[in-house]
């Protein structure tokens, strides 16, 4: 999938860069171009992987005048910039940012921008805002989501409060155990350097994880797949489709010695159930604890299923019993899924990715509207 991204206040502008992170695997039929839009230097110095001309500071004082944004010549920049990437062609195009930051105010003037000359979908990936932020935090984001529903093609959801302290957890148990090398799990591809103790930087790292392992799944692999999904069948279970999660559940595979070549059949049928269960195992965390953002299964109209990891360990009985189960409980009929193999010498994870799409709420978003005075409403777009 090509895809341009826009980053868009400090958290947008991190999360584009590790999106465009260089991929290690064969990336033949994808591309992803970055644009970063910030009003703090510092942070678009450090972002790696987006090259200087396509960063863009945003003086600050701008930020109170949205309705004079298009005369601005930061504007101006981007709107050129953007032109000369719809020359090279996209399937798509990602606006990142912090639902409760200042720069979410740019949305409504991009998209129309936009779509003054480039026919791609829109979509938006947002971070929810922790409790620890405050509640002013929260109810702006609240009411920014209200304003950008409307305006986009559909909005992936990462909650903040869900994954920093998941992240908490994780680099505690990593300090306890003091085993050398064990902060390699928690470091952030694209960052300077290592980093233990900004949690936001790790879950910023998990939320590209998950979209740039999206948007390799249609490319043209070494190891062909034996259940295509393509570019045209992810935009369609996205498109349209209002909120978006996005869960990914991940486990690093024991080296196996080499088997005798008499005992290779009975070994696979040993390790054939096993195999099966563990992408089941996968595809409930997936679902029920490492999404984006908690939501009810029953509630989604779409989904899509992916599945990550060398060509030998992908079941297909558990795929099949996963398939099942996921298209038992969505609310619609539309279930699209497909896989992502490599060869045994490439993978030492496999992973299984499953999107829902086309919510009707998420609890986390009814828990910060209810913030929100019932006599204030959303300007219209």
């Amino acid at each position: 999938m090509r895809l341009l991204v826009i980053g868009l206040g400090t958290a947008g502008s991190r999360i584009a860069d590790a999106i465009a992170e260089p991929a290690s695997r064969s990336t033949r039929g994808t591309a992803v171009h970055a644009i970063a839009v910030d009003n703090d230097p510092k942070v678009l110095d450090n972002l790696v992987n987006i090259d200087r001309s396509s960063k863009f500071y945003f003086p600050r004082d701008d930020i109170c005048s949205p309705e004079l944004l298009t005369t601005s010549f930061t504007i101006d920049e981007v709107k050129a910039t953007l032109r000369t990437f719809d020359a090279k062609g996209h399937d798509a195009i990602l606006l990142c940012a912090g639902l409760g930051g200042g720069l979410i105010d740019l949305i409504p003037h991009l998209v129309e921008i936009i779509k003054e000359s480039m026919f791609e979908p829109v979509f938006g990936l947002v971070t929810l805002p922790s409790d620890e932020e405050g509640k002013d935090r929260l109810k702006r984001a609240a009411l920014n989501m209200r304003k950008i529903r409307k305006l986009l093609d559909g909005v992936f959801v990462f909650d903040n409060q869900l994954w920093v302290g998941k992240v908490r957890e994780q680099i505690e148990a990593a300090s306890q155990q003091k085993v050398q090398g064990i902060s390699d799990k928690f470091w952030a591809p694209g960052t300077t350097e290592k980093s233990e103790e900004d949690p936001y930087i790790q879950v910023n790292y998990q939320i590209a994880r998950r979209i740039r392992l999206l948007i390799q799944a249609g490319e043209i692999q070494d190891t062909p797949p034996q259940m295509v999904l393509d570019t045209r069948e992810i935009l369609n279970t996205i498109t349209g489709m209002d909120l978006i999660t996005i869960g990914l559940a991940e486990e690093t595979l024991e080296e196996r010695p080499r088997i005798n070549l008499f005992r290779q059949k009975e070994e696979s049928i040993v390790n054939r159930q096993e195999r099966a269960g563990r992408i089941v195992k996968l595809a409930e965390r997936a679902v029920y604890r490492d999404i984006s953002a908690h939501s009810e299964l029953s509630s989604a109209r779409k989904a899509l299923i992916l599945l990550i990891g060398p060509e030998e360990e992908l079941s297909m009985k558990g795929f099949m019993a996963v398939r099942k189960w996921i298209d038992d409980s969505i609310d619609g009929y539309e279930l699209r899924s497909g896989d992502s193999p490599c060869a045994a010498r490439q993978g030492t994870h496999i992973a299984v990715l499953i999107i829902l799409s086309g919510l009707r709420d998420l609890p986390r978003i009814q828990e910060m509207n209810r913030l929100i005075p019932e006599k204030i409403e959303t300007p219209s777009s």
